[in-house]
């Protein structure tokens, strides 16, 4: 009797605990700008669901990628660590021995699913990092499907995430849904500029950064307001599957115990980047010159105020992102923090802490900042670094509110600001502060000691 009286106990126990655990969205864009969302300032963005969530949230203000492309920014969120850490490129070869937020989370009593785009290995099937499903998006397995009745192009990925939320809506469930938007090509359907509307643009609402770009546009013959509009409306379609994806959660009745987030793995991708896709974009959109260097220009994202810097570059415009969190009466509504820095490498850490798995901090780079979830400000004690998965490309650190971009290169000395007055990086103190200088330059040299050597890539490229 008391053996039966203890098991009761302790399945009782068992099931308190994983009804306290929330259930937790993770949606991540690709290559949204700072500024790219209404909630964030953008002065023509209609992004209402995410603005709603914002609202019924937090919103970080200094959120940083550890990546500058698409897998590096994965590998941070995805292992805590990173991704120069990694000898081998995770694009081709996967994490390795590394543990995923993934596999805690599923030996931990979650079901979890990943849909939309992969990018951090090789496999792509059920079991991979503890995924118990993974809907990546057809392209990514050698088919496309276009979406019906207007809706933007990640439509099937939040589809499949919403029939994994119907079947697991007992919880506690835990999926990615990493979309394609706003990455190349922006092509957005008839059906979904036109649900986007019109656009008059005055380029005054914008930063001189910004206005940079319309002119390039300009130059390359390109009509500025269309391929903003263009661009805003692929945002939109995202926006809206969002908006099914909340509806759903409150349909079912699991607002209130699902924690949801929304970033994206780096900034806003320069012009430039899409006039050089050259013959591989022709022959992948099957159009006309004429009409892909048109699309090529959709390339209007939105770095907002951090002014300098986009994709591919280790600049805040390039780094810092994005970040909402939304958990009813855990995660204070309506609040911003414009103060603690947050890093994608903490991602790990700080959802093991909610969910009460236990970890070894020493095992990771990133760091419990889940204080600033919850209503509280996170104040770092690790330095955030970047370096691409190469040799001899530049690494650079945020200490603080200093920000240190070196060079291995004897003709291009560091550059070093301080984000607390200059958040756009236009003031180089490299000059003005040489013992500051030169302790984090020694920091900087210590932290790039430690990784590989060398670099495998195998099939993996950057995104």
């Amino acid at each position: 009797m008391k053996r039966l009286l203890l098991a009761v106990c302790l399945l009782f126990s068992l099931s308190l605990a994983a009804a306290e655990r929330p259930n937790v969205v993770f949606i991540l864009a690709d290559d949204l700008g700072w500024g790219d969302l209404g909630c964030q300032g953008h002065p023509y963005a209609k992004t209402p669901n995410l603005d709603k969530l914002a609202a019924g949230g937090t919103r970080f203000t200094k959120f940083h990628a550890t990546g500058v492309t698409c897998c590096p920014a994965r590998t941070g969120l995805m292992t805590g660590k990173f991704p120069a850490t990694f000898q081998k490129y995770p694009a081709s070869y996967g994490f390795g021995s590394r543990v995923t937020i993934t596999e805690l989370l599923k030996k931990n009593g979650y079901a979890t699913g990943h849909f939309g785009k992969w990018h951090i290995g090789s496999v792509m099937e059920p079991g991979t990092y503890g995924i118990d499903v993974i809907g990546a998006e057809e392209k990514e397995r050698g088919k496309r499907k276009q979406p019906t009745g207007g809706r933007g192009r990640d439509a099937p990925m939040y589809d499949q995430a919403i029939a994994f939320i119907e079947k697991h809506k007992a919880g506690p469930f835990y999926i990615n849904i990493w979309d394609h938007i706003s990455h190349h090509p922006v092509n957005p359907s008839p059906e979904v500029l036109e649900a986007f509307g019109s656009l008059e643009l005055d380029e005054s609402k914008f930063t001189p950064a910004m206005r940079e770009k319309f002119a390039t546009c300009k130059k390359l013959g390109g009509d500025p307001a269309a391929h903003l509009r263009a661009f805003l409306a692929d945002v939109k379609s995202m926006d809206d599957e969002v908006g099914r994806l909340l509806a759903k959660l409150d349909e079912l009745g699991l607002r209130e115990n699902t924690l949801v987030m929304f970033s994206s793995d780096q900034g806003a991708a320069p012009l430039q980047d899409q006039t050089t896709l050259g013959e591989k974009m022709k022959k992948n959109l099957k159009q006309p010159k004429d009409a892909v260097d048109q699309i090529r220009m959709n390339s209007m994202g939105y770095a907002g105020p951090l002014f300098r810097g986009g994709k591919h570059t280790d600049l805040e415009g390039g780094v810092c992102v994005p970040f909402i969190a939304r958990w009813p009466s855990k995660v204070p509504a309506g609040r911003v923090d414009d103060q603690s820095v947050i890093s994608g490498a903490d991602w790990l850490p700080s959802l093991c802490a909610i969910t009460g798995i236990p970890i070894d901090a020493a095992d990771f780079d990133g760091e419990d900042a889940s204080k600033a979830l919850l209503g509280g400000t996170h104040v770092r004690t690790k330095m955030l670094f970047w370096k691409t998965n190469t040799e001899r490309s530049d690494p650079s650190l945020l200490a603080g509110t200093w920000k240190l971009h070196g060079s291995l290169r004897k003709k291009i000395p560091p550059t070093l600001y301080n984000l607390a007055d200059d958040p756009g990086e236009q003031n180089n103190l490299a000059a003005k502060e040489p013992e500051r200088l030169k302790k984090l330059t020694a920091e900087l040299e210590a932290w790039t000691a430690t990784l590989p050597a060398t670099y495998e890539h195998g099939e993996g490229k950057e995104d």
